[in-house]
């Protein structure tokens, strides 16, 4: 009888908590459509320097720069919108771009429009990465955030690895008209959504916020969690709000740290440059398999480590698991960038071992995944109060965008003026550097309510 009475009572949480991933899974919708987006350079770039595009790599390479210009151009926008207009439809808008951008390249072999629908895609980014981490975090518990909050960072994953493999087989219209679909299903399904309980209590709908939280939490009585949530909300928003607060208050300052650290280490980890380059790069390096089926591989495996990965991080915790990730991505960039040196520069001979980048890409993207790949984006949606959470998106997507602008392009630069080794090696190094930023600067949030983590990094302990 008490095994019954177990599973019974499990399966009320599952089903308490089946809104809130529901909620969860169609925002992530979204993710998925950035995703797409975020990785079309890896399969495009070989087609676009072919005949029937005749680009340059040097063009080329700008379909991976403009897309983060447009996220620093566009952020206050969007940061602003969260609040003005809710985050449900602030996150609608990014659909609309996504289809833009996709429109664009179905109809055009024009590099100029390519860069137009390059602009779109950073608006979408900007959009996304404001509003989307915003949602996860308010609409859902501390134990389904923990469980399922991968999602976002799954569903993009699931979304590069998609584009590499329609992109290797179709042409770049087809794909256009393929990929498009996503944005499609995420307007469709995502505008049946509530908007979250914390942005209806900020703008004093509380019957509406009730509502929200008895269709999110799946019972009726949420007074108790209401009036928390009111509570939490008041005292956040009591705080002072201002731009200059974000750098003059010591908690906020602590929480833009850490989310730039973060941010910093999966940029100079080297995890969006491979992900856009991956078919070129295993192109350059001649080995057995093709470069498409290779970077198949790559965002194959890091879409499916990324089901399971959360169960891992959740059980590290947040840094335990970027030092873990740090560690091990380090040495997998250490020994790629090892290859291509012996490759270009000595006579030895390693035409036994060209699966090598290969098997190193795959130890590569299992250890990021574990820290490097989900907790800067996780974070996000955790670390900023509410009073201050608009000010504190926009300047960090904006850094972000400017690491991602960065990174990219100077990727791109070392590859193409110094050989594959030298990027590998600056990246590897970035990650021994990460090690220590890690343990010094990145804060333990697993298992805590929103409340908690600001008291954490106001250094009150209590309740925690």
């Amino acid at each position: 009888m008490t095994i019954i009475a177990d599973i019974h009572e499990n399966s009320q949480v599952k089903s308490k908590q089946f809104p809130q991933i529901l909620a969860l899974c169609s925002a992530s919708i979204a993710g998925f459509a950035s995703g797409n987006l975020f990785s079309f350079a890896s399969p495009a770039i070989p087609k676009l320097l072919t005949e029937d595009y005749n680009f340059t790599i040097e063009q080329a390479s700008y379909l991976t720069v403009i897309p983060p210009l447009a996220m620093i151009v566009s952020s206050p926008i969007f940061c602003l919108l969260i609040d003005k207009i809710g985050r449900k439809r602030t996150l609608l808008l990014s659909g609309l771009f996504h289809i833009a951008s996709w429109l664009c390249v179905a109809f055009t072999k024009n590099i100029a429009v390519f860069y137009v629908s390059r602009i779109f895609s950073g608006l979408s980014d900007a959009n996304v990465f404001s509003a989307l981490p915003t949602y996860i975090a308010e609409v859902t518990t501390p134990k389904v955030r923990s469980r399922y909050g991968n999602a976002l960072v799954l569903f993009m994953f699931s979304g590069q690895f998609l584009v590499n493999c329609v992109g290797f087989y179709l042409s770049i219209p087809n794909t256009a008209f393929v990929l498009i679909t996503f944005p499609v299903l995420f307007l469709i399904t995502f505008i049946f959504m509530p908007e979250t309980p914390y942005y209806l209590i900020m703008i004093g709908d509380e019957k509406s916020a009730e509502k929200c939280l008895q269709r999110l939490r799946g019972m009726g009585d949420v007074q108790k969690e209401i009036t928390q949530l009111k509570c939490d909300v008041e005292r956040q928003l009591s705080e002072r709000g201002h731009f200059k607060d974000l750098f003059l208050i010591a908690s906020n300052r602590k929480a833009l740290l850490i989310a730039n650290v973060a941010r910093a280490l999966q940029q100079f980890g080297g995890m969006s440059s491979l992900v856009t380059y991956s078919q070129y790069i295993f192109m350059q390096t001649g080995g057995s398999i093709s470069s498409g089926h290779a970077a198949m591989i790559f965002s194959g495996i890091l879409a499916f480590v990324n089901i399971f990965i959360n169960i891992l991080t959740d059980k590290f915790g947040r840094k335990n698991s970027m030092i873990i990730s740090c560690a091990g991505s380090g040495l997998a960039l250490f020994s790629m960038s090892t290859y291509f040196y012996l490759q270009v520069n000595t006579a030895v001979d390693l035409s036994k071992i060209t699966w090598f980048p290969v098997l190193a890409s795959v130890l590569y993207v299992l250890v990021s995944s574990l820290g490097l790949g989900i907790v800067p984006t996780v974070m996000m949606g955790e670390i900023f109060s509410t009073s201050i959470r608009k000010h504190a998106t926009m300047v960090t997507n904006m850094i972000f965008g400017v690491f991602l602008c960065t990174v990219t392009k100077f990727f791109q630069f070392l590859m193409t003026s110094y050989g594959l080794w030298v990027p590998f090696l600056f990246f590897s190094l970035c990650c021994f550097v990460g090690i220590v930023l890690s343990y010094f600067v990145i804060p333990e949030t697993k298992g805590r309510t929103l409340e908690q983590i600001q008291q954490n990094l106001k250094g009150n302990k209590q309740g925690i």
